[in-house]
């Protein structure tokens, strides 16, 4: 039999004791004296740790008259390893009732329980490193948390960590390559925390770390800087050295948080506002920062109901010609028609559009609408040979082809020009094909706010662009007051820009005085509040009009 039989007379004597029951118990075929067999393993509750008392093993229990079903125990052998079985017996009687002793069988159940053991903890654990997943952390701050309830001198922290642009590095060395980066990660931030704290993978490049009580404000500020000293060191990619820096965002106990999620959410919130300061850095969570994000999650909301229901209104400001005065065309602005705060301009939704990809519907939106108001212009002889320029975000630049809001599947009219910040830019072979297809396709490029990003040159050499537009903050200075680094400046992009074949375009002219110091610098076209502040189609026509 592959099953372990044992069995023992009325007064509790080992009476069958066969080779299975022998193996599991690490017993060779040497003949032992019942009263003594116990003497050779130890028996233990299914946790393999609490010892299992005489009343609680089955064959005494089946001894007694009862009917044991599916018990499972340990057999600790010693010196050998351990077995778990599931045993089921009962009394034995003979045909007048009279008890004749008892029987168990014991089902080996070992590999079945290390199978069970290691989808519990994948279950729980990330696959890559090792740590604790989601779910399990999850379970932690519950038990933390409850302890807090009954312990409110014993605080704890939660801190929310994300490896900033690893995504840079996936790019440049390959997934495998970042997959050790982040087993380097898990390693370096278990080093720097203390064996009672949890360190745990929530995926990609974010982890999260549960500072157990006691830890205060204080001293969680002081795990993070050494969290921030650990990641501070170079890690080793192939052959390279790589800095890769993490913004942390850390939340402390309250008595407010009732349940997990909340802790790990202004965390995360925290670590959020880290990246906007600049990453690198440690932020504590504070309510405003709450109460902020809750508004940007309204305020998204909001603007999904919004382009369903056609709240955007587009508002353009005149590109004058400066010697004649001459208006050339205008530059579309979005702007949203709140049903409740009335008229908005960018400033109160771009960047929530940005950060949740709502740019690129909003996006596509602005390019038909500027483009269906273009085409009605050029009906009028007087307005036909208006440009209308609109702003692309990078994002637009890297939908891909096919996809809904592909920007090579649209139709642009002739005058139609497409603008692009240096800084909205992103280096991707897909927005590198974007722009140059819609280049080929003679849709003209614009590079606004000119003198801004890190390589303004080299973006002007690398991206096929026709105009360059001069950034407001190098004209505001104009005429200078006697210094003359902002006009040495513009003089040089114009004389750049004449040598390239290029447009230039000075924004943010105020003053008659800027607009003649621009002029003087060889500068053609400008923009500004000087001219008109954006309207809507009908008062920019006018305009045009009155400037033809």
């Amino acid at each position: 039999m592959q099953d372990g039989i044992v069995a023992c007379d009325a007064e509790g004597k080992l009476t069958v004791f066969n080779r299975m029951s022998r193996e599991m118990h690490g017993l060779d075929r040497a003949e032992i004296d019942p009263s003594q067999w116990s003497r050779h393993y130890d028996l233990f509750e299914v946790d393999g740790v609490t010892p299992l008392t005489q009343e609680r093993v089955p064959l005494y229990r089946a001894l007694r008259g009862e009917l044991v079903q599916g018990t499972e125990m340990v057999i600790a052998p010693r010196g050998l390893a351990r077995r778990t079985v599931v045993a089921s017996g009962g009394p034995l009687t003979g045909p007048g009732g009279q008890a004749l002793g008892a029987v168990v069988a014991m089902h080996d159940i070992t590999d079945r329980k290390h199978a069970e053991s290691r989808l519990r903890h994948e279950a729980l654990h990330d696959r890559l490193t090792g740590l604790p997943n989601r779910s399990l952390l999850h379970s932690l701050l519950e038990k933390t948390m409850q302890r807090f309830e009954r312990e409110p001198n014993n605080p704890y922290a939660v801190m929310f960590l994300d490896l900033d642009d690893f995504k840079n590095v996936n790019d440049l060395y390959g997934h495998l390559t970042g997959d050790r980066l982040l087993l380097e990660t898990a390693a370096r931030l278990k080093d720097a925390v203390r064996k009672t704290d949890t360190v745990a993978r929530l995926g990609g490049d974010e982890f999260a770390v549960l500072l157990d009580a006691p830890c205060d404000e204080v001293n969680a500020l002081r795990v993070a800087e050494r969290l921030q000293r650990a990641m501070a060191r170079p890690f080793r990619l192939q052959r390279d050295e790589v800095r890769v820096s993490t913004s942390i965002g850390l939340a402390n106990a309250r008595r407010a948080y009732t349940r997990t999620e909340e802790p790990l959410r202004d965390a995360d919130t925290a670590m959020y506002v880290a990246k906007r300061r600049g990453k690198n850095r440690t932020v504590l969570f504070e309510q405003s920062m709450h109460d902020q994000a809750q508004e940007r999650v309204d305020t998204e909301r909001q603007l999904r109901d919004a382009l369903r229901d056609g709240q955007f209104r587009l508002h353009y400001q005149p590109i004058m010609e400066l010697a004649p005065g001459r208006c050339v065309g205008f530059e579309a602005l979005v702007r949203w028609q709140h049903p409740a705060r009335g008229l908005l301009g960018p400033g109160a939704f771009l960047e929530v559009a940005e950060r949740t990809g709502l740019i690129v519907p909003l996006g596509a939106w602005v390019l038909r609408e500027a483009s269906r108001q273009l085409l009605e212009w050029q009906t009028d002889p007087q307005l036909a040979h208006l440009l209308v320029s609109v702003n692309l975000s990078g994002q637009q630049l890297q939908v891909e082809a096919g996809g809904e809001h592909d920007l090579l599947a649209m139709t642009f009219p002739e005058g139609l020009h497409l603008e692009i910040t240096e800084t909205s830019l992103v280096d991707t072979p897909e927005a590198m094909r974007t722009m140059r297809a819609l280049h080929r396709r003679g849709v003209p490029l614009m590079l606004d706010d000119f003198g801004t990003g890190f390589a303004s040159l080299a973006a002007a050499q690398r991206f096929p662009v026709d105009t360059l537009k001069i950034d407001r903050s190098f004209v505001a200075p104009l005429p200078g007051d006697g210094d003359d680094r902002h006009s040495a400046i513009v003089a040089s992009v114009v004389t750049l820009a004449r040598h390239m074949s290029m447009r230039v375009v000075a924004e943010g002219i105020e003053t008659p005085e800027q607009a003649r110091a621009v002029q003087d610098l060889g500068c053609r076209f400008a923009q500004g509040f000087l001219f008109a502040r954006p309207a809507d189609a009908e008062v920019a026509a006018a305009f045009a009009r009155a400037h033809a």
